[in-house]
């Protein structure tokens, strides 16, 4: 199931993550487009600012607040 909950929201990887599309540096931003369940995993799919769209692991990002600013819970 999709989840587009948290659509829209900026968002920032934490460490670096190698995907087939390309390198996904530490810190890179983006936006997420939604979230769904892959074989009783969690994985966001974002819109990155250099380019690609991949899916990441929701412990990969931190989710920023409406100024582009770490989200505070």
């Amino acid at each position: 199931m999709v989840d587009r909950s948290r659509s829209g929201l900026r968002c920032r990887s934490v460490r670096y993550v190698n995907s087939p599309q390309g390198a996904l540096p530490r810190f890179t931003r983006g936006t997420i487009r939604y979230e769904m369940e892959n074989l009783g995993r969690r994985l966001v799919f974002v819109d990155w600012d250099h380019g690609i769209s991949v899916p990441v692991f929701p412990d990969e990002i931190e989710v920023l607040g409406q100024e582009g600013r770490l989200e505070t819970r």
